[in-house]
């Protein structure tokens, strides 16, 4: 197994390559396309960047929200767990958890939204 280069750096490779050296001789119509390819590149470098961070704060989140540090469920079932639960009115105003709720969507759709679109945060709450 080849530890170098890793899939993060292939990608940034890709993406530099196509910005600096295709793009410019790139035809007009093609432009569309590649610029495309090009933020589609972005994202996942900064989703695989960002991954297991990310995944350990959002786990932290619910725990905190749950009171439940030991779950050790995956991620994608403890997330379909709390849509359930906000479904079902487990959070309803008034729940002493609604403040831990409201903070924890925050930070998730933040992150969420940093890897996905960088430019739609306000500079200083990067």
């Amino acid at each position: 197994m080849n530890d170098r280069p890793t899939p993060l750096e292939l990608i940034r490779i890709a993406n530099q390559t196509l910005q600096t050296e295709v793009l410019p001789g790139a035809k007009p119509e093609q432009l569309y396309l590649l610029r495309m390819i090009a933020n589609a590149l972005g994202i996942a470098a900064r989703e695989l960047e960002a991954h297991d961070r990310d995944a350990a704060d959002e786990t932290r989140g619910l725990n905190l929200l749950y009171n439940d540090a030991k779950n050790f469920d995956e991620l994608n079932v403890r997330n379909r767990r709390f849509a359930k639960d906000i479904r079902c009115g487990t959070f309803e105003a008034g729940n002493a958890q609604e403040a831990q709720l409201r903070q924890h969507l925050v930070v998730t759709a933040r992150r969420k939204l940093a890897a996905a679109y960088p430019k739609g945060l306000p500079e200083q709450n990067k």
